[in-house]
């Protein structure tokens, strides 16, 4: 009887418990809040297209923006389930370029978003983009790199009368280093020569057997460079010519044993394309008397010349007849910024009084076009027009054969260059030049680029080889030159 009052002290009040346990779950109600955020978007992938070819070891990754996106992930892999990443990186823009180069083969992307709550959306498609690489690199070879005492912008390659050839390059605050390539595979510095503090030498030009070498430099003019004496400053030959300081680029002719050097400016009061005839007065190179003493005024800055003869239809118009007339023009050509390609007539004749004009007499602007991005060099070769176009790429050009007379009588008529192809390229295109059926960029960040444009409505690209920066390129039939701000020369053989 103990025992079971004593269990019975325990028993009660866990009975009493568990009731009240019981009557508090049964009369109680208890809500569930549950808040609802939405996923943020799947990402629309648009380059490289899915299972599309890149000719490029640097692809850049683009894709369409959301909204709402605060941020994306772009993951990259050799494999479908992304087991075997390349990388993965998070950034706030709608596209990424690796800086590492990729070996050719396959290769899968995708990409997805978060917004400002940090929820992360789904991945980008239910079928896994993917896309190639080959960049045909089996095309060129890097066979040599040279470094410059400064930052390499600009090469011109000349077989002297020696039988050497030598790459003038200028070299920035270096002015003008000169570098035998006689052997591309070896390469030696015949020197540097800097004949001011102040110099930033932005492109080079010269005429083969001749001394001088002529170098576009932001602050002192055209200089002349004395290449008897390549490594004297004090050379009386070494001279700053002109009025137009900002020279960005400079090339020139030979016309009837007479020298003429065209130039683009830069900079407020300063954008110009200017056309001289250099003369030597007691062995010393000089501005000509022939010389256009009201250069063309740019709206914008002039960053590239060229020159380029070619045989175009001439329509002469008078008050009461017109006739045409096939002739072999020359023209300069100039990359003007944000004003695109313009073409200039240099050789412009008249019939009606039985003579010729002067060539440079009176330049007359044929056309312009502008180009989507930054036009910053231009080539001309064979009816076209190649302008280095900064982020837009390669652009090409057609020139029209047939053009008015300088003295026509309607003055509206002009010949407007027809854009007729491009191509995107990963980098910054800077510098342009064609040698037949190729032409070669130098990139940027993209590096040198090689494009067929042997039809030149449908190029194709061919060949990409990475460097650090490509500012400035020159080729010919069998080498590619580089100029890179990090490599100074790079010499590249075609295969």
């Amino acid at each position: 009887m103990k025992n079971i009052l004593r269990a019975s002290r325990f028993l009660i009040p866990m009975l009493l418990l568990t009731a009240a346990i019981l009557f508090f779950i049964q009369n109680c109600t208890k809500e569930k809040i549950i808040i609802y955020r939405p996923l943020t978007e799947k990402v629309t992938l648009l380059y490289p297209p899915s299972s599309g070819s890149v000719f490029d070891s640097i692809p850049t990754l683009v894709w369409e923006s959301l909204d709402e996106a605060a941020s994306y992930q772009v993951q990259l892999a050799s494999d479908a389930a992304f087991s075997d990443l390349v990388f993965t990186r998070t950034v706030s823009d709608t596209c990424y370029t690796h800086t590492a180069q990729q070996e050719n083969g396959l290769y899968y992307w995708r990409v997805r978003a978060k917004n400002a709550d940090d929820i992360w959306g789904d991945w980008s498609e239910a079928l896994i983009w993917s896309f190639s690489i080959n960049d045909n690199s089996d095309y060129i070879g890097l066979l040599s790199v040279i470094q410059t005492p400064g930052t390499a912008y600009d090469v011109f390659v000349v077989e002297e009368e020696t039988d050497s050839v030598i790459a003038y390059i200028a070299d920035s605050h270096a002015l003008l280093t000169v570098i035998n390539v006689s052997n591309p595979s070896e390469p030696w510095m015949v020197g540097n020569i800097d004949t001011y503090n102040d110099d930033i030498a932005q492109s080079v030009w010269k005429v083969r057997g001749d001394d001088i070498v002529y170098v576009a430099d932001m602050d002192g003019k055209i200089m002349t460079v004395d290449t008897r004496l390549p490594f004297d400053p004090y050379s009386f030959r070494n001279l700053s010519l002109g009025w137009n300081q900002n020279i960005e680029d400079i090339t020139g002719i030979v016309y009837l044993d007479t020298i003429y050097v065209f130039t683009a400016g830069s900079g407020l009061q300063r954008r110009k394309l200017t056309f001289n005839q250099i003369i030597y007065d007691n062995d010393i190179p000089r501005l000509g008397d022939l010389y256009n003493a009201f250069p063309f005024e740019l709206p914008s800055d002039g960053k590239g010349v060229g020159f380029d003869s070619m045989t175009v239809v001439v329509e002469y118009s008078s008050n009461d007849s017109t006739y045409y007339e096939t002739q072999t023009g020359m023209f300069v050509f100039g990359a003007v910024s944000q004003a695109g390609l313009w073409w200039i007539n240099i050789s412009q004749t008249h019939t009606f009084d039985g003579a010729d004009s002067l060539l440079l007499w009176c330049p007359d602007l044929l056309g312009t076009q502008d180009t989507p991005s930054i036009a910053l060099s231009v080539f001309a070769d064979n009816g076209f027009a190649y302008v280095a176009d900064d982020h837009g790429g390669l652009q090409i050009f057609d020139l029209p054969d047939t053009i008015p007379s300088f003295d026509h009588a309607d003055t509206t008529v002009t010949a407007d260059p027809i854009l007729v192809s491009n191509i995107n390229t990963s980098g910054r295109a800077k510098d342009v030049h064609v040698v037949g059926n190729y032409c070669y960029l130098a990139d940027g960040s993209g590096g040198l680029k090689v494009i067929d444009v042997s039809n030149p409505y449908a190029p194709v690209f061919l060949a990409a080889y990475g460097t650090p920066y490509a500012y400035g390129v020159w080729a010919d039939e069998n080498y590619i030159y580089i100029t890179d701000r990090d490599n100074g020369l790079m010499i590249f053989e075609k295969r």
